[in-house]
């Protein structure tokens, strides 16, 4: 059996759309490709008629036997087996976040009164700037400067900390 390179990439497009079109993965079409061409190679020459006919008749067996496959590997796994990742976050996670917290934590301590009580009232407690403003008889505007520099040193603290990790 012999083709020139056009009538290949004929067929080669033509198959491939086909097992594209019925698997929907690209590896495994262009693996239903390959060995239709391989497997169309074992026969004698002259013995084929219709070259795509048995191109396509190849193909759809190679199908066949992939989803084959794929049920008979799904069926092998007993349910027991299966691992379903958990929701709850991991060990190692947990305690990362835990350290994380208690370094903000720290940090927030060690800001000067003022600044700490404006920035736990605005961006932990949600208070508006009005609100904290009122409350702590300032001014808005130095509550957002308060804000503005206490997300600063918190941004360089944890900044250095994870320089030093």
């Amino acid at each position: 059996m012999h083709f020139d390179e056009t009538a290949y990439r004929k067929l080669r497009t033509d198959i491939y759309g086909f097992a594209y079109r019925r698997l929907g993965d690209h590896t495994a079409s262009e693996d239903v490709v390959q060995d239709s061409f391989v497997r169309l190679a074992h026969y004698a020459p002259d013995t084929v008629r219709n070259v795509g006919a048995m191109l396509r008749r190849i193909a759809r067996n190679l199908i066949v036997d992939h989803a084959r496959l794929g049920l008979r590997r799904a069926e092998d796994v007993p349910a027991s087996e299966i691992e379903i990742p958990s929701e709850q976050p991991s060990q190692e996670h947990a305690m990362l976040q835990r350290e994380r917290m208690n370094t903000v934590s720290g940090i927030i301590a060690a800001m000067p009164r003022q600044r700490r009580e404006v920035f736990i009232l605005r961006r932990l407690h949600g208070l508006s700037a009005k609100d904290v403003a009122a409350q702590l008889d300032i001014s808005p505007s130095a509550v957002d400067a308060h804000v503005a520099r206490a997300v600063l040193s918190l941004h360089r603290a944890m900044a250095s900390q994870d320089e030093s990790a």
